[in-house]
């Protein structure tokens, strides 16, 4: 290995009245070792040769347990930490790691890069839709490169965004369960540099960039994190973890946040977890002999039963709390990211001050600093996928009155789920929030390829059955209920493609494109409650939004439907529109959905968009 040669007052003290820089991760080295008794750093310039030691000392009581450098090391430098004489070890936020996770730092200086989006303004991200992308996947070349080449097809489905699977590097041996470096980025993806270069790009092409981050993976025992102090927990219980758990751990992180003053709540119901299993019949679809759809790379598809805690609340937590803390800033100040998803489970604490309010308090300034508005999506296990899971068992098992009722109870979860994250102050002005801060958006919908393209997918998820769904039909349908009844958005390639190659690809994208210009025209009605209405077999279900209707035949007939009768108002309900008012806007199947007079026809398993005039 090689790298300029270190400045000879690295380890001298700095000049009256400075101090070592504390934002990490930069060019200065800085380590929490509050355990420590001596702290070096190693440069490595071969490694077959004896690297030099250089201490560092305590920075102070604004940073107990830290210990910093003087000075900054140039880019491209490799370096360790060696603690008490111990071995190298990597800097705990790496972002750059070209020899694996286990092997130096190299010293990564974002300002080599050039930036081109200092007009950008992100679109409202609350109500937006992004399409998930995992880099490895995505193209042959499975770069950050490959990605942008692709970027004006993407912006032209009309979607907002993109969602990024997670890009920290990991041993490739021991899979992204063995662990991850939390603050870097994959050298195989084209490393920190590639994913400027992405963000750039995108932002050129209007579209907003969200990242997914794998927090259970972040403090394992294989990355040694613990020979610098107490980031971890130990191992969960013994007892497997449930679906259930992790909603309810997702539940109380989100609730956590509630009742700081930093917080506006909009006024919704909510609900506790819902019954996923009944859309595991989508398997009866999978066509005899089709492989599954190939859907994630290795970091988006493992999981781990034997999780290791973050340490939030226990002993030493603040050090793990300002890691993470740490963590976020860098991806929206180093990378210009528009938002992270953040898995609520695995940040879920008993603290007296929630890490998630935390975070979003330390996202709130970081937008204000920026003059931008960032979007923290809260997810986790069994809960964005809940829409698209209940749907599909309505299309795949019709009329079973079990699904209606999860549906009624999953209308309560589908009223704004947006709240605005704002420091209160005698000078805060909640106009300005509009342009910079923060929102936290507490419930999303997923479509499958983007349900199992997340951290904490399993075997047991519903949308693995659904992805393999080999019915256009179903697609389109779950396309449409997603995109005018649901929450904020991600949708997967499987279901808005890309590059169409067949005839059913590029019908599905013109389909996607038609939904997306619909959901833009009523973006201001996404904040209404819906109305959910079904035929007397239980067949056909309509949800009424607005001056919006959509209704679903999940049946395998021919549906003809009066709307007089299904779209009438309820008692009590003042300005809702009129069934005769209702036009069809849109269908799947135009040539067999039609509304003449007082009845609509719908084909089977299909839907029709209606909009009041």
């Amino acid at each position: 290995m090689t790298g300029p040669s270190p400045d000879p007052s690295f380890g001298s003290p700095p000049p009256p009245g400075t101090a070592p820089e504390s934002s990490v991760p930069g060019r200065r080295p800085v380590v929490w070792a509050p355990r420590a008794r001596v702290v070096e750093v190693l440069l490595p310039y071969d490694p077959d040769e004896e690297p030099e030691h250089l201490p560092l000392r305590l920075v102070g009581a604004d940073h107990p347990g830290s210990w910093g450098a003087d000075v900054d090391l140039p880019h491209g430098t490799e370096y360790g930490f060696s603690v008490d004489g111990g071995p190298l070890l990597p800097d705990p936020r790496s972002v750059w790691l070209p020899h694996g996770i286990h092997g130096p730092t190299r010293v990564f200086d974002p300002t080599t890069f050039t930036w081109s989006d200092g007009t950008w303004s992100p679109p409202d991200l609350t109500a937006g839709v992004l399409l998930h992308v995992d880099v490895a996947s995505f193209t042959p070349g499975g770069t950050f490169d490959d990605v942008v080449r692709h970027l004006p097809e993407i912006a032209d489905l009309g979607v907002d965004g993109i969602e990024i699977a997670p890009v920290a590097a990991y041993d490739p041996d021991e899979g992204p369960a063995g662990g991850v470096r939390l603050h870097s980025v994959a050298q195989d993806l084209g490393g920190p540099a590639g994913l400027q270069h992405l963000v750039d790009a995108a932002h050129a092409a209007r579209l907003a960039v969200v990242l997914n981050v794998p927090y259970r993976w972040a403090v394992t025992d294989e990355l040694g994190l613990d020979a610098f102090g107490p980031y971890s927990t130990g191992h969960q219980p013994a007892r497997p973890r449930t679906r259930v758990d992790d909603q309810i751990a997702a539940t109380r992180a989100a609730q956590a946040m509630r009742p700081r003053t930093g917080q506006i709540p909009l006024a919704r119901p909510r609900t506790g977890p819902i019954n996923l299993s009944a859309a595991l019949g989508a398997a009866r679809l999978r066509r005899p002999g089709r492989q599954p759809a190939r859907i994630g790379s290795g970091p988006t598809m493992r999981t781990d039963a034997a999780l290791t805690r973050i340490n939030l609340d226990g002993s030493g937590s603040l050090g793990p709390r300002g890691f993470l803390i740490d963590n976020a800033r860098h991806w929206l100040h180093t990378f210009h990211l528009d938002g992270i998803v953040l898995d609520t489970p695995a940040l879920a604490d008993r603290a007296q001050i929630p890490f998630v309010q935390e975070l979003a308090d330390s996202v709130v300034h970081e937008g204000e600093r920026a003059q931008r508005r960032y979007a923290l999506y809260l997810d986790g296990p069994g809960l964005s996928d809940r829409l698209t899971s209940t749907v599909a068992g309505l299309l795949l098992q019709p009329g079973r009155p079990e699904h209606m009722a999860t549906v009624r109870m999953l209308a309560e979860t589908l009223a704004p789920s947006v709240r605005r994250a704002v420091r209160q102050g005698p000078r805060h002005n909640r106009l300005s929030m509009r342009r910079a801060g923060a929102a936290v958006v507490e419930d999303i919908t997923r479509m499958p390829g983007a349900a199992l393209a997340v951290p904490w997918a399993d075997e047991e998820s519903p949308a693995r059955a659904l992805l393999d769904a080999d019915d256009v039909d179903v697609r389109a349908s779950m396309m449409a209920f997603a995109a005018l009844a649901g929450t904020p958005l991600v949708l997967d390639t499987e279901h808005l493609p890309v590059a169409p190659r067949t005839a059913e690809e590029r019908r599905l994208a013109k389909w996607g494109r038609v939904l997306l210009r619909v959901r833009r025209a009523i973006v201001t009605e996404l904040e209404l409650p819906l109305d959910i209405r079904t035929s007397t077999d239980s067949t056909v279900l309509a949800v009424v939004r607005g001056r919006g209707a959509l209704v679903l035949n999940t049946s395998g007939a021919l549906a003809a439907l009066r709307i007089s009768t299904l779209l009438r108002p309820g008692e009590g309900i003042i300005g809702a529109p009129a069934p005769e008012d209702f036009r069809l806007q849109a269908a799947w199947e135009p040539g067999a959905t039609r509304l003449v007079g007082d009845t609509l026809t719908v084909p089977p398993r299909m839907v029709a968009v209606l909009r009041a005039d």
